[in-house]
């Protein structure tokens, strides 16, 4: 071809480039067909992405008002905030409550007496004994290694026993560090008991209320007489303040020369007393007896004196009032160990903050279904539908003016997707009262023009307010069933609604347990632990506890041994918070103890670690106990096979009817029989089956549209090819035209070289001929 690149004009003088272009161009017109076909189909595949991503955008909107919780958006309403607050847990009613915080749940808080140094082994040896509440008490051992304030600290706090400890320096100018002890719990139930026997020195008293040592705030210098405590000194007061005392007049006083006036005040009360001798005890206030040494006092100067009451807070209760005392009305007190309160309003979590007074008044509650959220989510759902709906119909549109339509116009998929739509929007949901089964039933409609619209509002503010139930179940998947047992969880896109399934149960779900041997009843004999013998470790579901430590003391009852395990293993860190059940089985002169999981099925165990040491197993009986897997509930569902696991009843995957429909079965073995247990019946809402139905055309590479995209992209693809294959020929086609083109031009260069030959022979011959007849 490198020959053939350049031939226009070389000798005929023709574009042959532009004669070859044009035959290529007519030769090319079928390519120019499918190249239009293929964007064409490019069109379309980009067309039924937008409306892919449409889809979705509904599919969420429509999922959003998929569950129960999407219409259980409560509105609440509090008059004082500062006091008061509330949040849902679940659904809430409408109405409203007065509540009176009498008083805030606190936790115990006490304090020792005061100390120098908080590191000097100063105190005792022996033992601190503690307990919080009806808690088993824990004894500490006080040696010559922990037998500081600060050593006594770490000993109570390594302990967690719910206890606290901090040391505190009141600022004091004697004896100002304190052991404060502070439950980890507030209520009246959890108050600190404390027991001490240390001997060989210092002691600890959280009893003593008593008065601190005086100190000298402001004195002139020409005062010399000495200020101290009256050896009968004793605080009868139960207020931690600090007395401030001022010698009144003026000018230097001598102390047993006459009367000395000193002012008193501890910021709520103030008085008097009168020094008039030496060395004599002076009573002051709330048992303040004081000695003023020989030597002067000057008019204003002050000292103080500060009263040390060690119950720094009570443990308490919180107490609420509900209701009104008007017209002679009774307002119920409900108390609380906590200062967070559920089940005093319907749905609603209280957490107090602050206690009310008669200038506060009540704070009232208002409580309501906040139908403003549950507005916005129909809202968008309805912008939803309607963005899928136009862009469906600027599809089908078609100018007779500019005889173009849209991209997909009669597309047979786009037009089955628009069937189903508007089937879903507009049918009835099967299962449900004919009252409440349809979109239309709560005012929500389509036009003339086939979008959705809340056409009734009233009709939907009604239905929210005062049918919550049936407007839940026109969105959301529910089951009916007569029998309590037997509930709905979910449904998988196999199940049909409006369908009843007959519920056949053979084995009730149970809890694992573990059972000790039996022992003699401890209110017999009793049971001792000590130090050798009172660690256990256990297996709860496969989570294993910490080694959990019993206190070593002698138990008298069975229930007293169950509720120090209880105690214990609801303190530990990995299995506390599973809701291990112990409970002490009496058979008259002996027993055993049970210990339940709170879960069911065959996963559900409790199971004893044996590799510890120091292990409490023997004594208890639990060396050889037998754990006991729970069961796993069984039967049918429709008569078709199903799965327990736990509670929980799943139809088997392959299923004709139930595949994937869960029931969650409550009923125990003593309400088995032969037969079926009952019948549910399984509503699809308007959530479910359009959801259902939009993953079924949206689905990646399943769906509707990835099929039909998948098909074009295919057709696209084949096009390519033959494109491709097409140019190839028209290449060699090109080639070939060149190529004779080219020869043409060389045999008319040879053909026109021969007549320039031929004519100058002639030329020459004519001219010669002419000589010879012009001698002649």
């Amino acid at each position: 071809m490198a020959g053939y690149q350049s031939i226009d004009g070389l000798a005929s003088n023709l574009n042959t480039t532009e004669i070859i272009n044009s035959i290529m161009e007519y030769e090319r017109r079928p390519v120019t067909l499918m190249e239009a076909q293929q964007t064409l189909k490019t069109n379309e595949i980009s067309t039924f992405n937008a409306l892919s991503a449409k889809l979705l955008a509904l599919q969420t909107s429509i999922r959003a008002l998929g569950s129960r919780q999407a219409f259980s958006e409560a509105s609440l309403g509090v008059s004082h905030e500062d006091l008061v607050r509330a949040t849902a847990n679940g659904a809430v009613t409408g109405g409203t409550y007065a509540l009176n915080i009498l008083s805030l749940a606190t936790n115990h808080q006490i304090a020792s007496q005061g100390f120098d140094d908080p590191s000097q082994a100063v105190m005792g040896t022996g033992t601190i004994t503690l307990a919080v509440g009806d808690r088993s008490p824990v004894t500490l051992k006080i040696d010559g290694s922990n037998n500081s304030l600060t050593g006594i600290k770490k000993a109570i706090n390594d302990a967690d026993i719910g206890v606290t400890a901090t040391i505190v320096d009141d600022g004091s100018s004697s004896h100002p560090y304190r052991l404060v002890l502070t439950g980890d719990e507030t209520g009246q139930k959890n108050k600190i008991s404390l027991t001490t026997s240390l001997s060989g020195g210092l002691g600890l008293d959280f009893e003593t209320a008593s008065f601190d040592d005086p100190e000298i705030m402001d004195f002139d210098a020409r005062s010399t007489s000495r200020i101290s405590l009256g050896a009968t000194a004793s605080y009868t007061g139960a207020v931690n303040k600090t007395f401030t005392f001022t010698v009144a007049g003026n000018g230097a006083q001598t102390v047993g020369a006459g009367n000395i006036v000193i002012n008193w005040t501890d910021g709520d009360e103030n008085g008097s007393i009168v020094v008039s001798q030496a060395d004599t005890e002076i009573v002051g206030p709330d048992g303040l007896k004081l000695r003023f040494a020989d030597g002067v006092l000057t008019g204003g100067d002050t000292f103080q004196v500060s009263a040390f009451a060690p119950v720094l807070q009570q443990a308490s209760d919180a107490r609420v009032s509900i209701g009104s005392s008007l017209g002679g009305a009774s307002p119920l007190i409900v108390r609380s160990e906590t200062n967070k309160v559920d089940g005093l309003i319907p749905g609603v979590t209280l957490e107090l903050m602050g206690v009310t007074t008669p200038a506060t008044g009540p704070v009232t509650i208002k409580t309501g279904l906040d139908t403003s959220g549950v507005r916005q989510k129909l809202d968008t759902f309805i912008a939803a539908y309607n963005d899928v709906k136009d862009f469906i119909d600027n599809q089908n549109k078609y100018s007779s003016d500019t005889k173009e339509g849209g991209v997909l116009l009669g597309d047979l998929t786009l037009m089955a997707i628009q069937s189903r739509l508007n089937r879903l929007i507009s049918e009835p949901i099967g299962g449900l009262d004919k009252s409440m089964n349809m979109l239309s039933a709560i005012g929500i409609r389509t036009g003339t023009n086939g979008k959705l619209s809340v056409r009734d509002s009233a009709k939907l503010s009604e239905a929210l307010e005062n049918d919550f139930e049936a407007v839940l179940r026109l969105f959301v998947d529910s089951g009916t069933s007569l029998n309590d047992g037997i509930s709905f969880v979910s449904s998988s896109a196999d199940i049909k609604g409006g369908t009843a399934f007959d519920v056949d149960i053979t084995r009730a779900a149970t809890r694992g347990y573990f059972q000790s041997e039996t022992i003699t009843d401890p209110a017999t004999a009793g049971v001792t632990l000590t130090g050798s013998n009172n660690r256990m470790k256990l297996r709860v579901d496969g989570i294993v506890s910490d080694e959990i430590v019993l206190s070593a003391r002698t138990y008298a009852s069975g229930d007293d041994l169950a509720r120090e395990l209880q105690t214990r293993i609801n303190a530990d860190d990995k299995i506390g918070k599973l809701a291990v059940t112990v409970e002490w089985v009496d058979l008259g002169t002996n027993g055993y103890l049970k210990l339940s999981s709170a879960s069911y099925g065959s996963r559900s165990n409790v199971e004893m670690i044996m590799s510890i040491t120091n292990a409490a197993y023997t004594v208890l009986g639990l060396y050889g106990g037998t754990a006991h897997a729970g069961d796993d509930v069984a039967g049918t569902i429709n008569g078709e096979k199903a799965t327990g696991k736990g509670q929980v009843l799943t139809g088997n995957t392959g299923n004709a009817t139930t595949a994937g429909l869960k029931l969650l079965i409550t009923l125990t073995e003593a309400q088995i029989g032969s037969g079926d247990e009952g019948k549910i019946t399984v509503t699809k809402g308007v959530a479910t089956t359009l959801s259902e139905s939009l993953d079924g055309m949206t689905k990646a590479e399943e769906g509707v549209l990835a099929r039909k995209t998948g098909g074009l992209q295919r057709q696209i693809d084949s096009i390519k090819e033959q494109i491709e294959s097409f140019d190839e020929r028209l290449a060699l086609r090109r080639e070939s035209l060149v190529k004779k083109w080219a020869e043409f031009e060389s045999m008319l260069s040879q053909l026109q070289s021969q007549q320039s030959f031929l004519t100058s022979q002639l030329e020459n011959i004519t001219a010669n001929f002419s000589q010879i007849l012009g001698k002649n």
